[in-house]
């Protein structure tokens, strides 16, 4: 992202948080907390002002200052979008997209208009407040675009430019609002063009291509304390803004083996990260779960990009039916390229590898240890 642009967002929520918890804010607020030059914030606020993003609510007198606020329109909500980000899996050419949305009812929406209307995303599913949709970049993915009922979003088109992921959007009647109001001002957007075409509206959006992690964990626990659903929870929140999160679910294995603690279930959190800092990620998760942990056998897993190898389906469906040796669950990974990681033992191994065949599974899937992948 441009520095300006960098500036401009840092700006804008600043004010927004200011508003909502003091009721209002001075240059000095915005300096205190941004550390930047007088003069660079006295151009950002001159130019929110000419933006009508915020309002003058108490002119300067002698020594005190100029208050703003930030401007509540009227009428159309500022933003639901509350993040826009991708996730690029470079080796089978595929990526996903993220929506998180302020509104249940405008996921439900994006996803409908969307999967009806044609274009490139493969498929669409929702999960809470989060859209997720896949999309190809194997040079034959736009198709017919259909404008049915007179008003949708479609995504025509994604490409992929070096480290940016680019989405061709058209927007047709009311829903060209969310293009040309929201979506510029979600977190994780790099920038917006927009081209009013007459009878649709046409832009297309940038984001950084992240990539896709998904996170076992297993054995964290004991029978008398501990919970690995927690904990797991727990590093999510640990990981903080360094990442971008996606999700944390729970799976159910096979409830009748010997060693367990309670149900036999393992966790798993899904992340988006720069590339470039991997090691650093994962560096982060092993030395927080060794100081948490309080279990001798917790392991993790960490399944790269966004295919489900055939042989973790199959040591996946396994492990619900069965019970297996850690040296099956260390072949398996080595065979699909996992990271394997034996944080106080190695126990943990099976759970945790076999829990990131189902990042894309469904609740009913998820629960039930009788049903395979």
């Amino acid at each position: 992202m441009s520095k300006i642009l960098e500036k401009r967002k840092l700006c804008i929520g600043l004010v927004r948080r200011l508003t909502d918890e003091v009721g209002s804010f001075t240059v000095q607020d915005i300096i205190l907390e941004t550390g930047l030059p007088r003069s660079t914030v006295q151009d950002w606020i001159r130019r929110l002002l000419e933006e009508q993003q915020i309002d003058l609510i108490i002119s300067p007198s002698g020594r005190k200052p100029a208050k703003y606020a930030y401007s509540v329109k009227l009428g159309l909500p500022y933003s639901a979008c509350k993040r826009i980000f991708s996730t690029v899996d470079r080796i089978h050419r595929v990526g996903e997209i993220y929506h998180h949305c302020s509104s249940e009812g405008a996921v439900m929406f994006c996803a409908f208009t969307h999967k009806r209307a044609g274009g490139a995303i493969t498929s669409t599913r929702y999960e809470g407040l989060m859209l997720r949709e896949k999309f190809r970049l194997d040079g034959k993915q736009e198709r017919e675009v259909i404008n049915r009922g007179g008003a949708s979003v479609v995504v025509e088109r994604v490409d992929l430019y070096g480290d940016k992921v680019v989405q061709k959007l058209k927007a047709f009647g009311g829903p060209a609002h969310s293009l040309t109001e929201t979506m510029k001002n979600a977190r994780g957007v790099l920038s917006v063009e927009l081209e009013d075409k007459g009878s649709y509206t046409e832009g297309r959006i940038f984001t950084n291509a992240l990539e896709h992690l998904t996170i076992g964990i297993d054995d964290t626990d004991t029978e008398d304390a501990g919970a690995t659903w927690a904990l797991s929870l727990s590093l999510l929140d640990h990981l903080g803004e360094s990442v971008e999160k996606i999700s944390h679910k729970v799976v159910m294995l096979n409830p009748d083996i010997k060693y367990k603690t309670v149900g036999n279930a393992a966790s798993f959190i899904e992340i988006a990260i720069d590339p470039s800092r991997h090691d650093e990620i994962l560096n982060k998760c092993t030395t927080f779960l060794s100081k948490t942990t309080i279990s001798e056998n917790t392991a993790i897993a960490i399944l790269s990009g966004l295919v489900i190898p055939g042989e973790l389906i199959k040591f996946a469906n396994k492990v619900r039916v069965k019970e297996v040796k850690i040296a099956e669950a260390l072949k398996t990974a080595k065979v699909c390229g996992i990271e394997v990681f034996e944080i106080t033992g190695k126990m943990g191994a099976i759970g945790a590898v076999a829990s990131l065949a189902f990042f894309e599974s469904n609740p009913n899937i998820l629960m039930n240890p009788n049903t395979s992948l």
